[in-house]
């Protein structure tokens, strides 16, 4: 697993729908549409932010938490929509020792079942698997997340089990969380099938 070139800079990901980049102080209003609606924390360990103003802050600590090689955000960017946020996509958990990463993304309410988080997480695993060299991508989930279900396991993601009562989320309470995860060989041919990216 190349730690040192997934930190190099921040990544820049293209896909067919979307790109995934490095976000910056332009994208504060549209941050804050994503960042301060509570609906789309509702799955989220997290809660929305108060005021425009913490964007600017979660901005710095973004930058801060990549400098400090602990995690990667980067905003999804549909293709031909003049730039526009639509989300975002994390990195982080990143273990070099057993070359593994988890991930997590949030979407616009508006720009939900338009197939962008599926691509932006395709297009990660990708970069992930083949340039970085990671050998495991998991994610945990809400078990009630039922678009998020669907984009993992469009992607090839496979439910290894739900931690019932395992967690603690600020915002929640003690919550259960389904694991998913990825490995390259998942994404072999199986009994006839091949799963294309």
């Amino acid at each position: 697993m190349k730690t040192s070139l997934l930190f190099s800079s921040f990544p820049f990901i293209a896909s067919e729908k979307v790109t995934l980049t490095r976000m910056t102080e332009l994208d504060l209003n549209a941050m804050w549409e994503i960042m301060g609606d509570e609906e789309n924390y509702r799955f989220a360990p997290t809660a929305a932010l108060r005021t425009p103003t913490e964007c600017g802050l979660k901005l710095r600590q973004i930058e801060a938490m990549f400098k400090d090689r602990v995690a990667i955000t980067l905003g999804i960017y549909p293709n031909g929509r003049e730039n526009r946020l639509a989300g975002f996509l994390e990195i982080y958990g990143i273990d070099p020792r057993i070359q593994a990463v988890t991930v997590r993304f949030t979407l616009h309410r508006d720009c939900t079942g338009m197939g962008y988080a599926t691509s932006a997480l395709r297009a990660t695993v990708d970069y992930l698997f083949g340039t970085i060299g990671v050998h495991r991508i998991q994610a945990y989930v809400l078990p009630t997340n039922y678009r998020g279900v669907l984009v993992l396991e469009r992607c090839g993601f496979l439910k290894e089990g739900t931690i019932r009562e395992g967690f603690i989320w600020p915002d929640k309470g003690i919550v259960d969380l389904s694991l998913y995860s990825l490995l390259p060989t998942d994404r072999r041919k199986k009994t006839g099938h091949a799963y294309y990216f």
